[in-house]
């Protein structure tokens, strides 16, 4: 298998095409995520005039530099590049990276053939390239990122992505649900190192728990379906195919110049190696959450316990149509529900599955018994819980109490549980929202904006380990 760790902790990195004005957009990507990230190995910033960059010494080309270059990042035109990799391969580089784009994902014979130049040289000068047209690599622990907004905490998520844009993308909106990255790599037209390099080596990753990734399209098909079937047997793997329609095929072409192909043949590919095919980023996210948290469920038999009569229907509908089970609550176990949630007390409470608890929810003591007892009931395999977010002024004491009650009771648990916060577009009740979100995920537990989202990601994840 490759061992890349020379490409995610090069000792020292070049960057070509810099700025002298602090807000370019290739200072922003490239030069001040280094500053910030602490990246400890030597940085060598390249300008023709500029002396000085970023309080760093700049050098007019690499061969100036006077130590020795690990890895190059390129932000210059396209017509300038093989001139680059010559100096590259003078001064012994190991790896180049093109942000540049304006190559064979253009489609046209010039951009086409200087690809094929670049890729020529560095062969022939035991270069690695990565790209070009692609946003290069994040990794935490190195220090090394493209965005300075990215979590500066490494995790166990390694994410390979054609697509620089959904790459940043994904890690947003994973930070925010409190999923970090070990890896991530955007390789955009793939003229050297491709999805299947990554995927082996992630594959053998101590760091590397869980592996997503948004492809579209590849030129080694053999060794990409073996490298997704390896990786598959050791490690749970997410992908996203982009490309899928008639109009996305045609998109894939002018983005990273990939062939796309059929849908269907992408779809049994995925399905024999065992690698979990989602539809868009947020599926990753609420896929990679569930693997993150929480150990694998032991049947599809889904006990609901939430405040909401109405919630708890729609959660009903949702989980029958991803395949999971609703289970009959036992009489005992009904039994003992009247004894925590009397239903005479409220006339919208319910103990039967869906459980509403209705009004007596909001009380963290009732919450906690109802949701320990149906949990520890032998006919259920995965606990949802659900609740509306709360606006008022005593909203924030009310679903904190919730929470934390939720949390505490979950500490004593052994079945996976997952919960869904159902809110308004009201800017209070998304930041209600969003600190639920944070609060269950230092908790371990996965929480979901819908029931849809959630019932199929739990269907998925029961489903992985029903296939294994």
């Amino acid at each position: 298998m490759p061992d890349l760790d020379y490409i995610f902790y090069p000792n020292s990195i070049a960057i070509v095409g810099l700025s002298r004005s602090p807000g370019s957009y290739v200072n922003h990507f490239y030069l001040n995520p280094l500053i910030r990230f602490g990246y400890k190995g030597d940085i060598y910033p390249i300008h023709p005039t500029a002396s000085e960059l970023a309080g760093l010494k700049a050098y007019p080309s690499v061969l100036d530099v006077p130590g020795p270059i690990d890895h190059v990042i390129c932000a210059i035109k396209a017509t300038s590049t093989p001139g680059l990799m010559k100096e590259c391969v003078a001064k012994g580089v190991k790896t180049i990276h093109f942000f540049t784009s304006g190559f064979s994902e253009s489609g046209e014979k010039e951009g086409i053939r200087l690809e094929k130049e670049i890729t020529e040289i560095a062969h022939q000068g035991n270069i690695r390239v990565l790209g070009p047209n692609c946003m290069g690599l994040y990794c935490p622990g190195s220090g090394i990122s493209y965005e300075p907004s990215f979590p500066r905490e490494s995790g166990n998520v390694a994410f390979l992505c054609q697509s620089g844009g959904n790459s940043i993308q994904l890690v947003h909106i994973a930070g925010g649900r409190g999923i970090h990255f070990s890896k991530v790599v955007s390789y955009g037209n793939a003229s050297d190192l491709n999805e299947s390099d990554f995927l082996e080596y992630f594959t053998h990753d101590p760091q590397t728990k869980i592996i997503v990734g948004y492809v579209e399209g590849t030129r080694q098909g053999k060794r990409f379906i073996s490298a997704l079937r390896k990786a598959a047997m050791v490690k749970p793997v997410i992908m996203v195919k982009g490309g899928v329609t008639k109009a996305g095929t045609k998109a894939v072409a002018s983005h990273t110049g990939a062939l796309a192909g059929s849908s269907a043949i992408w779809e049994s590919l995925f399905r024999q190696a065992g690698i979990i095919q989602v539809c868009d980023l947020e599926e990753i996210v609420d896929l990679t959450l569930l693997f993150q948290h929480l150990q694998p469920s032991k049947g599809r038999r889904i006990g609901i316990v939430g405040i909401g009569g109405g919630s708890s229907v729609l959660a009903t509908d949702s989980c029958e149509r991803e395949r999971l089970n609703i289970a009959e609550f036992a009489p005992e176990l009904i039994e003992k529900l009247k004894e925590i949630v009397p239903t005479e007390v409220d006339p919208g409470t319910s103990v039967r599955n869906p459980a509403d608890i209705s009004a007596q929810g909001w009380n963290p003591d009732t919450f906690s018994k109802a949701l320990e007892t149906i949990a520890n009931h032998n006919g259920i395999d995965f606990i949802i819980t659900h609740v509306n977010v709360p606006l008022g002024p005593s909203a924030d004491e009310l679903i904190n109490q919730h929470i934390d009650s939720l949390i505490k009771t979950k500490q004593r648990l052994t079945k996976p549980i997952a919960t869904v916060a159902l809110r308004s577009d009201i800017p209070e009740a998304i930041n209600n929202a969003i600190g639920i979100q944070e609060k269950c995920a230092r908790a371990g537990i996965p929480v979901f904006s819908s029931f849809d989202r959630a019932a199929r990601a739990i269907s998925r994840f029961i489903g992985y380990y029903e296939a294994r």
